[in-house]
C-alpha cells in the first residue's frame, strides 16, 4: 500500500516535483498549490485524509503551525541546506559573487559553503527572512541593490518574490532545491508516517478498578471493550484488564469517549493505561500507573515510564463545523445529515490509515451493516469516496472493498 502524502508548495515546486514523482512509487503524492507561504495554513482546511503532509519549506510550514497541530497525521518539510545553497551558487557562478543578492531562512549557510571552498574574499548581500518577513521589504532589498549598481542578479527562496521581481524586470533566479534533497525529504516524511502508524499498532492494556460489582458490571466491560476492539481478562475480583492497541486508546481518549466510561458505573471506579512493546510491559505499566489513580481518574504510563493524568482534566472536544459552506454542499449533493458528516469526519481523524473498510466505518459509526453501505453509496455517486483496492480476511467469501475519503475531513 502507497503511503498517501498531502505536498503543500509553490507553483515552481509542485510542477518540478511532477517531474520525477514516478521514481517514489511508494508514495502517493496530492499537490495543493499556494502562492505566498502565509496560505499554507488555509490551505491545511482543504487538504484529503492522507498519511503525513509535506511542506515545501519552513516558511509555509511555520506559518501553519497551530493548524498542524490539530492534524491527527504527523508533518514534516523540505529543509534549505547547505546543499541548495552550494547548487544555486553554481548555477550562478557567471556572476560574481560580490554582486549577488540573497535572500534567505539562514544567511549563516552561505557564509558556510564559502569557507568550505576557500571562497571568502567575496560574499552576496544577504537578507535574512522568517515567519514575520514583508514581502515588499525583501522585494525592495533587491531592488535597490540593483538600482544602486551593487548587485547585478537575485537569488530569492519565496516564488511570489521571484514572481514580483519578474515583473519588476529585475534579473533573478530561484534558489535551487536539489532532486536528491526533496527525494530524502520525502521518503523521511514516509518513514515518519510509518513509524506513526507502528506507534499506534503497539500493545496497550487498559486497567478498570471496580469498587463493587452488580449485573450489570459484565455487560459494561464488554461494551467498553466493544469500543476500543480489546479482549478482557479478569485479574481479581474486582480489577479487570482489557488488551488493545495504543493506536485504538489514542483514539478512546482524542473523542473523550473515555470519560464516558465514568458514568457507565453505579459507583467509582478507577482507570488506567499502559504501553508496551510486549504484553506483559504494557501490563506493568498499567499496574504502575493505577497506583497513582484515584476515584473516577485515569492515569497512562508509557513504555518510557513517563506518567500522564488525571487525563480527564481538558474537556476541549474536535470542533466539527458542520457551518462550512464546503460541508453543506457536500451534505446537499449526498443527501447525508450534517450530523453523520460530522461523524464520518471524525472517524476519518480517528482512524489509523487512509485506507477504511465498511467495517471499520459501521463499527465507529455505530449503525447496521446496511446503513453505512448506504451511506459509502452516496459518498462513492459523488466522488466523496472511492474504491482503492480489496481484501481478503477468509479463505473463502467475498473480499472486502477498501475506501478512501475524496473530501477535506481534518477541518
Amino acid at each position: 500500500m502507497q503511503t498517501r502524502i498531502a505536498v503543500l508548495g509553490s507553483r515552481n515546486f509542485i510542477d518540478r516535483l511532477k517531474l520525477f514523482e514516478q521514481e517514489i512509487p511508494s508514495i502517493r503524492l496530492d499537490y495543493y498549490q499556494y502562492h505566498t507561504p502565509k496560505e499554507a495554513k488555509e490551505l491545511l482546511k482543504n487538504i484529503k485524509p492522507c498519511d503525513a503532509v509535506f511542506f515545501s519549506g519552513s516558511l509555509p510550514y511555520l506559518y501553519a503551525e497551530q493548524e498542524r497541530e490539530l492534524l491527527p497525521v504527523p508533518s514534516y518539510y523540505l529543509k534549505q541546506d547547505g546543499t541548495s545553497v552550494a547548487t544555486t551558487l553554481l548555477a550562478t557562478c557567471n556572476t560574481p559573487i560580490q554582486q549577488i543578492s540573497m535572500d534567505l531562512i539562514e544567511p549563516a549557510l552561505v557564509e558556510s559553503v564559502l569557507q568550505d571552498i576557500n571562497q571568502t574574499d567575496s560574499v552576496p548581500f544577504l537578507k535574512q527572512i522568517d515567519p514575520a518577513f514583508s514581502l515588499d521589504e525583501v522585494v525592495s532589498f533587491h531592488i535597490n541593490l540593483q538600482r544602486k549598481e551593487k548587485t547585478k542578479l537575485a537569488i530569492t527562496s519565496v516564488h511570489a518574490v521571484y514572481e514580483t521581481l519578474v515583473q519588476r524586470g529585475i534579473p533573478v533566479v530561484r534558489m535551487i532545491d536539489p532532486k536528491n534533497s526533496i527525494l530524502k525529504s520525502l521518503e523521511e516524511t514516509r518513514s515518519l508516517a510509518l513509524l506513526t502508524k507502528s506507534e499506534a499498532a503497539k500493545i496497550a492494556v487498559c486497567s478498570i478498578s471496580l469498587t463493587e460489582q452488580d449485573i450489570h458490571t459484565a455487560a459494561t466491560l464488554k461494551s467498553i471493550a466493544d469500543s476500543i476492539d480489546a479482549s478482557i481478562v479478569k485479574s481479581d475480583d474486582l480489577l479487570y484488564l482489557l488488551f488493545t492497541t495504543q493506536g485504538k486508546v489514542q483514539q478512546a481518549l482524542q473523542s473523550n469517549k473515555v470519560d464516558g466510561w465514568l458514568k457507565l458505573f453505579s459507583t467509582p471506579i478507577r482507570i488506567a493505561f499502559g504501553y508496551g512493546t510486549t504484553a506483559i510491559e504494557a501490563s506493568e505499566n498499567a499496574k504502575d500507573a493505577l497506583a497513582h489513580a484515584t476515584e473516577n481518574t485515569a492515569f497512562l504510563m508509557n513504555e518510557r515510564k513517563q506518567l500522564t493524568g488525571p487525563l480527564f482534566q481538558d474537556k476541549t472536544k474536535i470542533n466539527l463545523r458542520t457551518s462550512d459552506p464546503r460541508l453543506l454542499v457536500l451534505a446537499k449533493e449526498t443527501t447525508l445529515s450534517p450530523a453523520n458528516l460530522s461523524k464520518i469526519m471524525l472517524f476519518s481523524r480517528l482512524h489509523h490509515s487512509v485506507a477504511f473498510t465498511a467495517h471499520d466505518l459501521e463499527i465507529f459509526l455505530k449503525v447496521s451493516r446496511r446503513t453505512t453501505e448506504r451511506i459509502l453509496k452516496k459518498l462513492l455517486n459523488k466522488g466523496y469516496a472511492s474504491i482503492v483496492g480489496e481484501e481478503m480476511t477468509y479463505q473463502q467469501g467475498r473480499p472486502r472493498a477498501i475506501y478512501e475519503f475524496n473530501f477535506p475531513t481534518y477541518q
